[in-house]
C-alpha cells in the first residue's frame, strides 16, 4: 500500500509539473528581424593585434588577438603572424536552417594583408621573409549563435565561427592552412568570451524584448531550438 501511495504521489507531482511547464515557440524570422533592426546598425568590429574589438551600440569590448608563432627550422627563425587592421564594412543576421542556428555574417575589408607576417631578428625591412597571408574573395566571418537563458529571458552565445573566402600566401604551402586555423581558434575563444559577457547578453536580450513581450514570454527556465523555431519554456 505504501509503495502504491508513493507512486501516486510521484505521478501527481510529475503531472503537475507538465501542466505548469509552459513552452512557447517563436519563428526564427521574427527574431532575425529584431536583431537586424536593433543590433545591425550599431555593430562594429575590427580584427587587429593591437586594436581588435567588437562594439554594439557604441559599447566596445576588446578582442585579445596576439601573435601566432611559426618556427621555421630551415632558417632557425620564429615568424610571427597576426591580424592586421581588418575592418568591418557590413553585417547581417540570418537563420541557418541546415545547422538550426542563428548566424551573424560580418563582412570585412583591409588596405593590406589581413594576416601580417613578421620576422623578429631579421634585418630591418626584411619582414618579407615571413610571407603575408591575404584573405581573398568575399572576406566574411560567420558567427553561429545559439539561444541561452539570460536573466529569466533569452539571449545568445557563440556556438561556432568560420571564415568565408580563400586565403593565399607565397611559399607557405600547408603551413598557411595551419596558421589560418590557429587564427580562427583564437578568435573563436575571444568572441565566446565577449558574448558570455553580461553586457553583450543584455544588449542582445534588449533587441528582442518587444518580440518576447508580444508573445508573453517571461520567467524563462530553459530555451532550445526546436525543428523550425526557438522554444522558450517557463
Amino acid at each position: 500500500i505504501m509503495k502504491n501511495l508513493l507512486r501516486v504521489i510521484v505521478l501527481s507531482v510529475f503531472a503537475s509539473f507538465n501542466m505548469t511547464a509552459q513552452c512557447i515557440d517563436i519563428s526564427p524570422k521574427s527574431i532575425v528581424y529584431y536583431l537586424n533592426k536593433e543590433i545591425k546598425p550599431s555593430l562594429d568590429m575590427k580584427l587587429d593585434k593591437n586594436d581588435g574589438f567588437l562594439a554594439i551600440k557604441r559599447q566596445r569590448q576588446d578582442l585579445y588577438l596576439p601573435d601566432i608563432d611559426f618556427k621555421w627550422s630551415k632558417v632557425n627563425r620564429t615568424w610571427k603572424y597576426s591580424f592586421n587592421d581588418v575592418r568591418r564594412v557590413d553585417n547581417n543576421f540570418f537563420f541557418d536552417s541546415k545547422r538550426n542556428l542563428f548566424a551573424l555574417d560580418v563582412k570585412f575589408e583591409s588596405d593590406g594583408p589581413e594576416i601580417k607576417g613578421r620576422c623578429p631578428g631579421c634585418k630591418k625591412g626584411n619582414d618579407s621573409r615571413a610571407p603575408d597571408i591575404n584573405w581573398t574573395s568575399v572576406q566574411i566571418l560567420r558567427i553561429y549563435l545559439k539561444p541561452t537563458v539570460y536573466d529569466n529571458s533569452v539571449s545568445f552565445l557563440v556556438e561556432d565561427i568560420k571564415f568565408i573566402g580563400g586565403f593565399k600566401a607565397n611559399a607557405l604551402g600547408r603551413v598557411m592552412k595551419s596558421l589560418v586555423s590557429n587564427s580562427l581558434d583564437k578568435l573563436k575563444v575571444e568572441l565566446q568570451k565577449v558574448f558570455q559577457n553580461g553586457q553583450t547578453q543584455r544588449l542582445l536580450n534588449d533587441a528582442i524584448k518587444p518580440l518576447l513581450k508580444t508573445n508573453n514570454i517571461s520567467n524563462v527556465r530553459s530555451v532550445s531550438m526546436a525543428s523550425s523555431s526557438l522554444r522558450a519554456c517557463k
